[in-house]
């Protein structure tokens, strides 16, 4: 490769970077996120194109593949540091909220098990959408994979905690997310267990 064309190249990777940065700054302002208030709990807000897979799941593209344009933030551990997962969606629709890899139950885990999110029995609130816990300054949680959230809001109600919906309806969502876990649940008495 000459000079001339890695030059060309790096120009060609900046104005790409540029786009990005612009589309995501644009996006910001246009969803009334403060960029700085989010930034520790979900990292940069990156607009970005996306493929979406089977399973509430999405990749980063490869040539030739089908993509669309997204959104990414990361997802943080417990501990409020560690990162655990991307979590991505459709910039057409921010209610198809996927991961890269499968292990974020939600967004705000570090509020979830934070007792003093509870203090004086305050509860968690749940957003009903990623953009929406955003544009709420991260504050309480949203739902990323309901199955393993519904399993995470188990555990804190466990512990004395309680759960906030936006609304009687979203109260029936998420209180229909336990219920389908719960109703999973089956025990049997194995067969010569019963002869005994």
């Amino acid at each position: 490769m000459s000079a001339l064309a890695l030059l060309d190249a790096l120009d060609a990777l900046h104005d790409d970077q540029r786009r990005q940065w612009v589309a995501s700054a644009d996006y910001q302002i246009e969803h009334g996120i403060a960029g700085r208030a989010v930034h520790g709990f979900a990292g940069l807000v990156s607009v970005v194109d996306i493929v979406l897979l089977a399973g509430a799941r999405f990749d980063l593209p490869n040539e030739g593949d089908d993509r669309t344009t997204g959104v990414i933030i990361k997802a943080i551990d417990a501990d409020g540091v560690s990162p655990l997962d991307l979590v991505g969606w459709p910039l057409a629709d921010p209610g198809d909220v996927r991961t890269l890899l499968g292990r974020a139950p939600i967004l705000g885990l570090e509020a979830a098990f934070n007792p003093a999110t509870y203090y004086l029995e305050h509860p968690l609130i749940v957003h009903r959408t990623a953009l929406a816990w955003l544009q709420a300054n991260c504050e309480g949680a949203a739902v990323v994979i309901p199955k393993l959230a519904a399993r995470t809001f188990l555990e804190i109600t466990t512990m004395g905690g309680l759960i906030g919906a936006q609304d009687p309806a979203h109260a029936c969502e998420l209180q229909n997310m336990l219920y389908a876990l719960v109703d999973q649940v089956e025990i049997v008495i194995p067969k010569t267990q019963v002869a005994a």
